[in-house]
């Protein structure tokens, strides 16, 4: 069999072209035989690509175990000098569509030699950016590798890519099982829990590395990913900044910063999200409940005085005093027990604001927006509270659907294919769908459970932003706990209500005391007359 004479060859001289194969063979078999052979059979024989390619074993490994192949050879020409020769751009069949801050985007990112990262908030359309960068490259013959810190978010960049790539692209997944390489793909989109542990690099010189979310990367283990031999490096996040170093330390080296920045004020001028309505929905404890809370306020801040005073805890910023205090609880040295109190002290708070009754009757007070939606998302704190509400709305008659981290990957997707097929209308979720999957898109957000995290509260909203065929509002209501570190009148959401209340189209506060209202104004949609098509780049 041809094939078996092939792989005999390639045993003892690799990296041969197909020329020298068919030399190799004999004479016997013309070299357009041997090149069938070779590219009819992918999980056997892999190139580099190059002018001419040059073949080898899928499995052979070299020094040190290496299964990647190198670049091909520089081939030196005449009055030119030496470089690898390509073949010419890939002829695509059809311009991508862009709206005109992604082309701006694109445009600030090619402009700072195609390095940087495009920040913009969730819901106008980021990943297009990324996918416009990727047939650029595509289309001049190099290689893209695709970080994405889900295997949702694989999934769904795998879908848009061979849907806008040219049919003979070569696309491969590495992670959730999948093994592919760059020695044998256009493209690899690869999970960063894999990709940080093997060698990623592009078989071709230069090649585009494209972060998703690409905030995630500035962690002591997955800023591994980050392979410097890529030429081209583009960023995608909706909150770029980080609380702790990682900025500075690697992913601002290695992306060179900011490039472009797209927030709220752009995108509702530009029309490529919708507008919205913010409610502020005040709820109060029970006097068990206040006691409690309070006591427990007053023990961490004896705590805190204790860390700071005695054992050099920074007092800010928050996640880095977090940061010093799980240090000194987790080790065996002084301040660890301290530290530990002040850990416990704070997560019993925490329960207690999520898990109070009181937030599960604001959300029942809702059922009647949360029925008048098209979709609508419940975010809680915990499991046990996405459980609660997912229950409290069945029993009101609305078929509400539960997703968390601790179901199979199987069982997520069906929930979410339920939620986007209309079978389930009312989907309640942890931090589980904050980011890092594609979330069918819903005109109603309850934040029944609010962060401090601006990160978070952005990508929530995001959830809800994406615009309407009808033009209608999207509504966002804020559940918070008054008189605690979830009200927004004792400095909660600073900085994200800063950024967003000016940009919706009415913010309206009820208190506990005052909750009549809500439902009508959650329930105000339609805007269909006023809003605009998007703006979209020249073709």
């Amino acid at each position: 069999m041809l094939a078996d004479d092939i792989e005999a060859v390639l045993t003892e001289c690799p990296g041969r072209t197909v020329s020298e194969l068919a030399t190799a063979l004999g004479g016997e078999k013309g070299r357009r035989v041997v090149s069938h052979a070779l590219f009819s059979q992918h999980g056997r024989f892999r190139c580099d690509r190059g002018a001419p390619p040059r073949w080898w074993l899928v499995n052979d490994a070299g020094p040190g175990g290496d299964t990647s192949i190198p670049p091909a050879p520089a081939v030196a020409r005449v009055g030119m000098p030496a470089a690898v020769s390509r073949p010419p751009p890939v002829a695509f069949r059809a311009p991508l569509r862009l709206y005109q801050w992604q082309a701006d985007a694109l445009a600030a990112w090619a402009g700072n030699n195609r390095r940087g990262v495009v920040e913009a908030v969730t819901g106008t359309g980021k990943t297009m950016v990324g996918i416009a960068a990727a047939v650029q490259e595509i289309g001049g013959r190099e290689q893209v590798l695709v970080l994405v810190p889900t295997v949702e978010l694989q999934r769904q960049w795998v879908g848009e890519l061979a849907a806008r790539l040219p049919a003979g692209t070569l696309i491969g997944r590495l992670g959730d099982g999948a093994r592919d390489r760059l020695a044998s793909h256009d493209v690899l989109v690869a999970v960063v829990n894999s990709a940080r542990a093997v060698d990623v690099r592009p078989i071709r010189r230069g090649g585009l590395l494209v972060a998703d979310e690409c905030h995630r990367y500035g962690s002591a283990v997955n800023h591994l990913a980050l392979d410097p031999r890529f030429t081209h490096r583009l960023g995608l996040s909706a909150t770029y900044g980080r609380d702790d170093d990682g900025n500075r330390a690697w992913l601002d080296p290695y992306f060179g910063g900011t490039c472009f920045q797209m927030g709220y004020q752009r995108a509702l001028a530009d029309e490529v999200t919708a507008h919205f309505n913010v409610a502020l929905i005040g709820v109060q404890f029970s006097g068990r409940e206040r006691e409690r809370y309070d006591e427990l306020t007053r023990l961490m801040g004896q705590l805190w005085a204790r860390l700071v005073d005695r054992y050099d805890v920074p007092s800010a910023p928050f996640e880095a005093f977090m940061a010093a205090v799980n240090a000194l609880a987790d080790g065996e040295g002084a301040g660890g027990g301290v530290a530990r109190s002040y850990r416990t002290a704070m997560l019993e708070r925490r329960r207690l604001l999520a898990d109070t009754p009181a937030k599960d009757a604001a959300v029942a007070r809702l059922a009647p927006a949360i029925a008048g939606a098209e979709r609508a998302i419940v975010f809680t704190q915990s499991i046990a509270a996405s459980d609660r509400m997912a229950a409290v709305l069945g029993g009101l008659g609305l078929e509400a659907g539960v997703i968390h981290s601790e179901m199979s990957g199987p069982d997520r997707r069906a929930a979410l294919r339920r939620f986007e097929t209309g079978e389930v209308r009312v989907l309640s979720a942890p931090r589980v769908l904050d980011e890092g999957i594609d979330v069918p898109a819903a005109d109603l957000a309850v934040i029944a459970g609010a962060s401090h995290s601006r990160r978070q509260m952005v990508q929530r909203m995001g959830r809800v932003l994406r615009r309407k065929a009808d033009g209608r509002l999207a509504r966002f209501a804020v559940l918070y706990m008054e008189a605690t570190v979830e009200d927004p009148r004792e400095g909660a959401h600073e900085a994200f209500l800063d950024e967003v209340l000016d940009m919706a189209e009415e913010v309206r506060w009820f208190p506990a005391q005052i909750p009549a209202g809500v439902c009508e104004f959650l329930q105000r949609s339609s805007t269909g007359a006023r809003q605009r098509p998007p703006r979209m780049a020249r073709a």
